[in-house]
């Protein structure tokens, strides 16, 4: 059997499957049995009927799965049998030698070992104490209540509803032995840590469960198909309807679980750096990201010992926490990037004379940014589409032209409009150089226009295999509560607006469900500071509160900004029309402030999972969104659990732009009622 592949995995602990069981189950008997399942101590088949008893055979094989001899199971001498009533060719035999050899079971006086027995309480508890070190010795009394008395002692028998003589179901033996993982041996060492698993708060650490499950890496042939059909897949960390693999992808899988996880991120163009050393490498970079070797046979390839190295133009496939597990060098290079510029540098080299070098940064689709060098000469600016092609030959950067479709998106069906989305599709929503990758399910019935879609790519099959969005989330933008505005025009630095006395007013208003008369009257007079033309307000939205905001631009201000305990500060060359509450601030890739937008105001209703209702109306909430206590113009960061709209007023601050994806409500204030 191959052996366990032990690192990588702390990121996708996330990612193991809630398994179906059966309702008289427990919660904590749910976390036995999910992580017997992960350790292979119960299959998938035996977890779909846990009310069946356990034979003395499969106790054998559970007990051997749930020690140090889990992965030798086929490895020579451990084969055989020691029984006339096992067969040498039964599943279980290699797994009752080991158990009996260990002296955790044995067999009967007329030398039979009788697998198809079922397994009772005491004698379950009898062999999982001698698998912790205990023997007879070390009990007080005589069988079998010394056996249950130390196993109540040790805590093996909490949450077992079972009592002498009775008979021992799967769920009831994957409560047993995870309870044993959590026990004490003899020699003073919690078991499951003398098995490589890590204990936290008295649970298993169910990443430290998972790596003990998983197989891996591997990478796919041409051609190559699992050899079983699992149950759940994850690509690139999400959540799949497709075990398809494609050369080069590289997957890992849990024989236990029933799943597989398949990644199919490249990093591609010319070793710049190698360290610690040119010999023995750890770490390359390329396209100016550095990236950890998970693999001597490619720690060799890229080193001076086989004329690898800095210079070299390769293509690394990259596993879990995008460590180096495979390389592809020579005439099988041939991967594209897509994105849009971030900057493009100028600077000297002195190797082979003075010259000056350019390097071009470009936030590709995946979400990562990658850096190549281009003619000194050329001038790609900020925000510019780029594709940067690497080959045997050498990396190619162009620009290329906008290219738009439209349609509809079903995240479900992977659809946008007529075309289908490939499998591992990268989106990136972007403006100007600055971007974020996109989830299929954030697009999820959106209808998509053409001026939403800068650039897409379609694969061999005719899939979308690269989208670039034209600012379709909101994503990009910084949100955060305004704070403070002054005019750096004037020779005091006063103040435009009081963010407080205006947001004092809309709470209050709000909190009666409407923006009284007194809140207009402070509004206006506030607006008034800040611009030399009319700002005005349209009172007639949906939502029955604050419209669209114009106003016009003078220069000088500066604008201070709470985003969760963190204040920021934007200077800018124009004065925005923003209030108070809730703004977005959209940022050039060199820090410069873009643009700047209040965001509108809602009374919500109530809260629910991912969702605000404001009358009949929902709204969705940012992912990351931000909340607030807002007591006497003090902002306190808080957190979603703490604060419900029975004993709060909650005011929702949401963009309203008019993306295809936006609306969503980025920042919850709340007012407590008393």
């Amino acid at each position: 059997m191959k052996k366990r592949f032990l690192a990588l995995l702390l990121a996708v602990c996330i990612l193991i499957p809630v398994f179906a069981l059966p309702a008289v189950a427990a919660s904590n008997s749910n976390t036995a049995i999910q992580t017997a399942r992960m350790l292979g101590i119960i299959s998938a088949q035996q977890s779909e009927d846990l009310d069946s008893a356990v034979t003395r055979g499969e106790f054998a094989q559970m007990l051997t799965s749930a020690s140090a001899y889990r992965d030798s199971i086929g490895d020579s001498g451990v084969g055989g049998t020691l029984f006339p009533d096992v067969g040498a060719d039964s599943a279980q035999a290699s797994y009752i030698r080991i158990a009996v050899q260990n002296g955790w079971m044995s067999g009967y006086t007329d030398g039979t070992f009788r697998p198809d027995e079922p397994v009772t309480l005491e004698v379950a508890c009898a062999a999982v104490l001698k698998m912790l070190g205990y023997q007879a010795s070390d009990l007080v009394g005589i069988f079998p209540s010394a056996q249950l008395n130390k196993a109540s002692e040790l805590g093996l028998r909490s949450e077992l509803d079972r009592r002498q003589g009775e008979m021992m179901t799967r769920a009831d033996c994957a409560v047993l032995i995870y309870n044993a993982l959590l026990a004490t041996t003899k020699a003073g060492q919690t078991y499951g840590s003398s098995l490589g698993l890590t204990i936290r708060n008295g649970q298993i650490d169910t990443s430290s469960a998972l790596r003990a499950s998983l197989e891996g890496p591997f990478i796919a042939d041409l051609g190559e198909v699992l050899s079983f059909t699992p149950s759940a897949i994850y690509r690139n960390g999400e959540v799949s309807q497709s075990a398809s693999l494609s050369q080069y992808d590289v997957y890992y899988y849990s024989e236990s679980l029933n799943t597989v996880w398949i990644y199919t991120k490249r990093a591609a163009g010319r070793i710049t750096a190698v360290s610690p050393s040119a010999s023995a490498p750890t770490a390359v970079t390329v396209a100016g990201q550095s990236y950890t070797i998970g693999s001597t046979n490619v720690a060799y390839q890229i080193s001076v010992l086989s004329g690898g190295g800095v210079g070299q133009i390769v293509t690394l496939l990259l596993g879990m926490d995008d460590e180096v597990v495979g390389i592809i060098t020579g005439e099988d290079v041939n991967t594209t990037y897509y994105g849009v510029v971030q900057s493009a540098t100028r600077s000297l080299v002195t190797q082979d004379g003075a010259d000056v070098m350019q390097t071009v940064s470009i936030l590709c689709t995946d979400g990562e940014k990658r850096s190549f060098q281009i003619h000194k000469d050329l001038n790609y600016p900020e925000g510019w589409l780029i594709s940067a092609h690497s080959s045997q030959d050498g990396v190619v950067v162009d620009p290329v032209n906008t290219k738009s479709i439209s349609g509809y998106f079903d995240a479900k069906a992977r659809t946008l409009g007529d075309y289908k989305l490939a499998d591992d599709v990268h989106i990136l929503d972007a403006v100007e150089g600055s971007g974020k990758t996109v989830r299929l399910d954030r697009l999820d019935g959106v209808t998509l226009a053409s001026s939403d879609i800068r650039y897409y790519v379609l694969n061999d099959k005719g899939e979308i295999s690269d989208l670039i969005l034209n600012d379709v989330t909101g994503d990009v933008w910084t949100y955060g509560c305004l704070t403070g505005a002054t005019d750096l025009q004037s020779s005091s630095n006063s103040s435009i607006i009081d963010p407080n006395a205006v947001l004092s007013g809309i709470v209050s208003g709000l909190a009666q469900g409407s923006l009284l008369e007194d809140i207009w009257s402070t509004l206006n007079g506030s607006t008034g500071k800040i611009f030399s033309a009319a700002l005005g307000f349209v009172a007639d939205r949906v939502d029955g509160l604050l419209g669209d905001m114009l106003g016009i631009a003078a220069r000088g201000a500066q604008y201070t900004y709470l985003v969760g305990s963190s204040y920021q500060v934007a200077t800018t060359d124009i004065k925005y029309p923003i209030l108070a509450g809730g703004i977005g601030v959209r940022y050039e890739s060199d820090g410069n402030v873009r643009a700047m937008v209040q965001l509108m105001p809602v009374r919500i209703d109530s809260l629910g999972a991912g969702v605000a209702m404001v009358g009949n109306k929902q709204y969705a909430l940012a992912d990351d969104i931000q909340v607030y206590l807002w007591h006497r113009g003090v902002y306190y960061p808080t957190t979603f659990s703490s604060i419900n709209a029975e004993d709060y007023y909650i005011t929702g601050w949401y963009d309203n732009s008019g993306r295809a994806a936006g609306g969503q409500i980025r920042i919850l204030m709340a007012l407590k009622k008393d």
